[in-house]
């Protein structure tokens, strides 16, 4: 029951993140009512019930038809399942990780204004969760893994805010699971990757945008570190230990 309860909440602050990853460093501000971004209209109480509304619009505007972003009930459900699974602890420094997936997504940078106080609140939750010297260090190790990509390429390769996101997920996760959120998050870039850049190729309607894509192409790292870091959250895993059993 209390993990339904979660969940339900998650939803409704995920419509709310919604919101707030889109109109961040905008220069609009989070109050006012929700609109229709094509035709203006604002949306009534009932167009606004996560999930739920989308389905029942079946994904247009009830006005002027315009097809509504898949965007929104995903990152709605996408919440609802962190608030359900995740330490209490942890779930702010959640909700600032989905807007920073939102950003990332649409901008292709991490904004510093989000990553400097994901990082306290990682900080604070290591000093309350404790641990070894090496959950300690494993924020650190990321960071500066990802920083030394940054520098070799000149930010070519990787930007500086992953490094700074890393630093965060490191000191979340610590030794064993910050280092898988590590190894999946690249596992998980490369794969979706191949297969938006392939069915982009192949001229899939749902892939239309993927198809000026190109292997040099900037593809946002942020939003696999995030999963990355919920999944080894979520599934307790431990690559560390799996390498060490097979070998």
């Amino acid at each position: 029951m209390t993990a339904v309860i979660l969940f339900v909440l998650g939803l409704i602050i995920g419509s709310f993140l919604n919101v707030l990853g889109l109109r961040w460093n905008s220069g609009k501000g989070i109050g006012g009512r929700s609109f229709c971004v094509v035709c203006e209209k604002t949306l009534p109480w009932y167009e606004l019930i996560p999930v739920v509304s989308f389905l029942g619009l079946r994904g247009k505007c009830s006005k002027c038809k315009t097809k509504i972003s898949w965007q929104y009930p995903l990152v709605e459900l996408w919440t609802g399942l962190i608030f359900a699974t995740v330490p209490i602890l942890a779930i702010p420094i959640f909700c600032i990780y989905v807007v920073i997936t939102i950003y990332d997504l649409r901008h292709k940078i991490i904004p510093q204004n989000l990553v400097y106080p994901v990082i306290i609140l990682s900080f604070v939750y290591r000093y309350i969760a404790g641990g070894v010297m090496i959950d300690w260090l494993m924020g650190p190790i990321i960071f500066s893994f990802f920083g030394l990509i940054w520098l070799v390429s000149r930010g070519r390769a990787m930007g500086f805010g992953d490094a700074k996101l890393g630093l965060s997920i490191g000191l979340l996760l610590g030794g064993s699971l910050g280092a898988s959120a590590f190894a999946l998050a690249f596992w998980i870039g490369a794969s979706v990757s191949i297969f938006v850049l392939l069915f982009g190729k192949l001229g899939f309607s749902l892939f239309k945008r993927a198809k000026g894509l190109t292997m040099k192409s900037e593809i946002p790292f942020a939003p696999f570190l995030i999963l990355g870091a919920w999944l080894a959250l979520v599934y307790q895993l431990d690559i560390l230990y799996v390498a060490y059993f097979f070998n």
